[in-house]
């Protein structure tokens, strides 16, 4: 089922513990993260004398039943230094269950849609913008948008796959032919360039990419020459630079990781099948905006 969740804080460094927040509610068994709504910053509700909220939402699927999946968000919230003192009183994170397709839900710990949702424009406004076919009438109050977060980076994933999106085998790449790698230097170079350790395996001399600005994520590497290493997506987001262009290469792992957050899709997509053992995710949650048509393949371009 599809599922939507609201975030907010406003004690410590809110944006870190947003992120925080969501990479771990990825992390959930039987939970995929589909989506990411920009942060936005609001004045308190209920209890007037505290700090302004930054506030986001976020759209995933999952095999959990309601409450189950709300004691995992508690869990998240206890990890994340939550202390339940005082109803709608300051915190350091807050996770609600907003919105899920199709089911109306009521007990005593959990009622959805959330009986407050359409009372809120800070919820409804990170809501809308992942949600853009859901009808809301916004009650005027200030919410601003601000800063900080993942989808704030545009990341777009940038990859040559078989006719079922097959990427590699036993860590090769299925295809090479020169019309994709100019391609992808067109694309890539003077940018920003992300992707993990396997992928690093399959450059010229297993060496970085010259003229561009090259991120390892990976948690076994502590040093490579002509190259950033930082060891997860938390860490990822600290060192990125928003106005910059951040091209996210592969492997599967990574793209699995990171296409929530992305905002485009490049993928060069040829007309045959390959026994592949790595695949690029699924991309249904994107909109196919242009394809080029070549000899034997095609260069498609998706957005959000």
């Amino acid at each position: 089922m599809i599922c939507y969740i609201g975030l907010g804080a406003n004690l410590g460094d809110c944006r870190q513990t947003l992120r925080r927040a969501i990479e771990r509610i990825k992390k959930i068994p039987a939970v995929k993260l589909l989506r990411v709504s920009s942060f936005y910053e609001s004045e308190p509700w209920g209890v007037v004398n505290q700090p302004n909220y930054l506030n986001a939402a976020i759209k995933l699927s999952t095999e959990l039943e309601p409450l189950a999946l709300l004691d995992e968000l508690q869990r998240i919230e206890s990890e994340l230094g939550r202390l339940r003192r005082e109803h709608w009183g300051a915190r350091t994170i807050d996770l609600d269950i907003l919105l899920i397709d199709g089911l109306e839900f009521s007990s005593e710990r959990l009622t959805v849609p959330h009986k407050f949702l359409f009372e809120r424009d800070f919820a409804m406004i990170p809501l809308k913008e992942i949600f853009p076919t859901l009808e809301v009438n916004l009650r005027g109050d200030n919410v601003i948008r601000a800063t900080g977060s993942p989808v704030d980076f545009k990341l777009k994933l940038v990859a040559c796959v078989d006719k079922n999106f097959g990427l590699g085998r036993e860590g090769k790449l299925l295809f090479r032919i020169p019309e994709d790698l100019k391609n992808f230097r067109c694309l890539t170079l003077g940018h920003t360039i992300i992707y993990g350790r396997k992928t690093l395996a399959t450059f010229p001399n297993q060496k970085p990419l010259d003229g561009r600005r090259n991120i390892i994520l990976s948690r076994t590497l502590e040093k490579v020459s002509g190259a950033e290493v930082v060891g997860g997506v938390e860490e990822l987001f600290d060192v990125l630079d928003a106005a910059e262009e951040n091209f996210v290469i592969g492997g599967a792992e990574v793209f699995g990781e990171l296409i929530p957050y992305a905002t485009e899709i490049f993928l060069t997509v040829f007309d045959a099948s390959r026994q592949a053992d790595a695949f690029f995710p699924n991309v249904d949650d994107f909109t196919l905006t242009a394809a080029q048509v070549a000899d034997g393949f095609e260069f498609r371009s998706y957005t959000r």
